[in-house]
C-alpha cells in the first residue's frame, strides 16, 4: 500500500503539481485530427486539469492554444476560424497559428499593444489520425516513434473512451495480467473468443500467473507465468512505458494492441486504444467491436457511454449473473472501467492488501514514484532517453516447453530485480 503522500504525489495531474509536471513533459494524444478542418469551429480540449483550444487553420496547420482569450478570458473556442488565426468574438482581437496577437481592434489607431501579447500555444504533432500534443518546459522531445505511429492509416484503428475516475486506476488496470481470467472470465469461456483468440482463453487454466518483472529504462517488462497441461506454460509479456502507455499481448492473428491512459483531470481520464499491424490493414470484425465494447458498431469516440454509471450500478445485469455471466456486465473492456470507477474518483491505496499477484502494479508505482521525485530535483524526464528504441516495444504472448526460459525467447539479460514479493 502507499501513504497518503505517495498516492497523492502520483495521482494528482493539475496545474503546479508534482506529477502533473512531469507528464506535460510527454507527447500526448488530445484529439481526432478528423475533429478539426480547415476554417471549423474550434475544439475544447481538456488535459491535466486545464482547458485548451484546438483549431485548423486556413493552411492544415493545428494551433493548440490555452482555451482562455488574453484580454478578458473569454473562450477562443468561440471564435472565428479566419485567415490562419482565430478571432474572439468578443472585441475582436486576432491570434494567429503561433499564439501571436495580431490585431486589437478595440484599441485606438496606432496601439503597439498586438505586438506586446502572445498566447500560450503548444507544439503539436498528426500521427494515427490524432492530433497530440507537447505541454511542457523547456526543450521539446522528439515524437515517440513507436511502432504504430509509423505505419499507415489503413493499418491503425484508433478507438477512445472516457471514465469518470483517477488516470492510475485506469492504467493499474491494463498492466494488471492477473484478473484476465477472473474478471474476464465470462468473455474467455464463450465460443466466439475460444474461436478468435484461443491462446487469450488459455489463461482460464491457471488464474494464479506468477509474475517476474525486469526493469527497462523506459518502465518495465511484465512476465505473469501460468501453468498449462503438459508441462507447458503460457507467459504473457506486456510492457510498461512511464506513465501512462501499456502494451499488451494481443489475441492469437489480431492486431497488435496499446493503451494510452491520458488524464483529463484528477478525476476522469480519457482512454485511448490502438491497435495497429505492421503488415496488412486492419479489420477489425463486428463480433470482436460486441464481445470488447459492446455494439458491432460501438461509438469509437466513447464507447463507454450507455452504462448508467454508479447511480444504476453500471448497468450490471443481475439476472444474467444468475444466468452464468459472472460479472453481468456488457462487455468486457466496460468491465474493466467499471472497475475502476467503483474505486472512487481517486483510489485510497492507503487501505490495499497487496499479494504477489499485484507485483506489477507495486512496481509501477515504485517506478512513478521515482520518476516524479528525480525529476523535481534534476528536471531529468524518465523514459526519454534518445537512445531507447521506442519502434521495439512490443508485447509477446510466450508458449514455453519444459526448461524454457522467457528472456532467452526475448533476448533479454536476467536481472537481480524481479520485482517478485509482497509489498
Amino acid at each position: 500500500m502507499l501513504s497518503r503522500e505517495e498516492n497523492e504525489l502520483i495521482t494528482k495531474v493539475g496545474s503546479g503539481t508534482p506529477m502533473g509536471n512531469l507528464m506535460r513533459q510527454y507527447w500526448v494524444p488530445a484529439l481526432r485530427a478528423s475533429k478539426i478542418e480547415a476554417d471549423g469551429a474550434p475544439v475544447r480540449v481538456r488535459l491535466f486539469g486545464e482547458n485548451f483550444v484546438a483549431f485548423r487553420a486556413t493552411d492544415g496547420r493545428v494551433g493548440f492554444f490555452d482555451e482562455a482569450c488574453p484580454h478578458r478570458g473569454v473562450s477562443l473556442a468561440l471564435g472565428r476560424n479566419e485567415d490562419c488565426a482565430i478571432r474572439c468574438i468578443f472585441h475582436g482581437w486576432k491570434i494567429d497559428v503561433s499564439g501571436q496577437v495580431v490585431e486589437v481592434p478595440s484599441e485606438p489607431a496606432g496601439s503597439n499593444m498586438a505586438s506586446k501579447i502572445k498566447v500560450n500555444h503548444y507544439p503539436v504533432h498528426e500521427s494515427i489520425g490524432l492530433v497530440w500534443v507537447w505541454l511542457g518546459q523547456g526543450e521539446v522531445p522528439p515524437f515517440p516513434n513507436y511502432e504504430f505511429n509509423n505505419v499507415p492509416l489503413d493499418q491503425v484503428r484508433v478507438v477512445q473512451a472516457q471514465s469518470n475516475c483517477n488516470w492510475l486506476q485506469i492504467i493499474e488496470t491494463t498492466i494488471d495480467s492477473s484478473h484476465v481470467a477472473l474478471l474476464h472470465q465470462y468473455w474467455l469461456q464463450g465460443d466466439a473468443v475460444q474461436a478468435t483468440t484461443p491462446l487469450l482463453a488459455q489463461t482460464l487454466q491457471d488464474r494464479a500467473p506468477t509474475y517476474e518483472i525486469e526493469p527497462t529504462r523506459y518502465g518495465f517488462h511484465a512476465a505473469a507465468t501460468r501453468n498449462l497441461a503438459n508441462n507447458i506454460r503460457y507467459v504473457r509479456v506486456s510492457e510498461f512505458v512511464a506513465p501512462f502507455i501499456s502494451f499488451i499481448p494481443p489475441g492469437q492473428d489480431m492486431p497488435k494492441f496499446t493503451n494510452i491512459v491520458v488524464p483529463v483531470d484528477d478525476e476522469h481520464t480519457i482512454h485511448w486504444f490502438v491497435y495497429h499491424d505492421p503488415e496488412k490493414s486492419i479489420n477489425l470484425s463486428p463480433l470482436f467491436y460486441k464481445i470488447n465494447f459492446g455494439a458491432e458498431e460501438p461509438d469509437e469516440d466513447n464507447f463507454y457511454n450507455n452504462h448508467g454509471g454508479k447511480d444504476k450500478m453500471w448497468g450490471q445485469d443481475r439476472e444474467a449473473m444468475k444466468n452464468g455471466h459472472f460479472t453481468g456486465m456488457y462487455a468486457l473492456f466496460v468491465e474493466d472501467f467499471v472497475i475502476g470507477e467503483s474505486q472512487g474518483a481517486i483510489a485510497d491505496r492507503t487501505k490495499e492488501k497487496l499479494g504477489r499477484s499485484d507485483i506489477a502494479i507495486i512496481n509501477a508505482r515504485k517506478v512513478l514514484i521515482k520518476a516524479v521525485r528525480e525529476f523535481q530535483e534534476t528536471r531529468e524526464v524518465f523514459g526519454q532517453d534518445p537512445s531507447i528504441a521506442y519502434d521495439q516495444i512490443d508485447a509477446k504472448n510466450l508458449l514455453l516447453e519444459p526448461g524454457e526460459d522467457w528472456h532467452d525467447r526475448l533476448g533479454l539479460a536476467r536481472t537481480e530485480q524481479q520485482g517478485v514479493g509482497v509489498a
